[in-house]
């Protein structure tokens, strides 16, 4: 499975991979209605008593004798502090690593704008690293992003970060379909849901302080 060392964990930083720089579509309004239209009431109603909201199903298919899956993913949950404040660290993405114990190396070239991450850990089936396209999102708005290359090539999603009563409300989504990756359904499904709800919380307490 040495193909999958591109993998995504999307929502695990709060942010996505992108083709190039993700462009805020502001033609398109998307609130916190939009929010809980999109998720169950009993989840909405977790995320204003400060829980994270997580969900990844992951489904296999065969079609002409190939194997295929599909991945869909949401992560939500509302910030303490304001957006402008919480991605002042938020979009600091080289110092990752001294804050998630499951990034043992983080850099960020502000030129090309992409940020390499090497990852580590007990949830994960193997080290990871991930090479990926993305500005310093410092605004509320929404960031499109697709996977152009490597494994799950095609995914899409997007980020929205939402002023929501003086504090951020973060929600993301992606979705894919494509050749079976070789790692069963319900790990897929673990480890993405696990070390992304652990990312956004532990990224949510170190950007709630100066």
């Amino acid at each position: 499975m040495r193909h999958i060392k591109q993998y995504i964990l999307t929502i695990l930083l709060l942010i996505s991979t992108a083709h190039g720089a993700p462009i805020v579509h502001a033609q398109k309004k998307f609130d916190h209605i939009s929010v809980q239209k999109s998720i169950s009431e009993s989840a909405w109603k977790k995320i204003l008593k400060n829980e994270i909201y997580v969900t990844s199903t992951v489904k296999s298919s065969k079609k002409h004798s190939q194997n295929y899956q599909k991945l869909d993913f949401i992560i939500s949950g509302l910030h303490p502090k304001s957006c402008r404040f919480a991605l002042r660290k938020l979009s600091h993405y080289e110092s990752f690593s001294k804050h998630l114990g499951f990034i043992k190396e983080s850099s960020y070239d502000d030129k090309a704008q992409r940020v390499n991450f090497q990852l580590s850990s007990k949830l994960l089936p193997f080290d990871m690293s991930l090479n990926f396209a993305i500005p310093r999102i410092k605004r509320p708005g929404r960031y499109p992003f697709i996977f152009d290359r490597g494994f799950l090539n095609g995914l899409k999603g997007e980020i929205i970060a939402i002023e929501y009563n003086n504090r951020c409300l973060f929600y993301s989504y992606a979705q894919w379909f494509g050749h079976d990756t070789g790692i069963p359904d319900t790990l897929f499904e673990f480890f993405s849901k696990a070390l992304a709800g652990l990312s956004m919380e532990n990224l949510f307490r170190i950007s709630a302080t100066y």
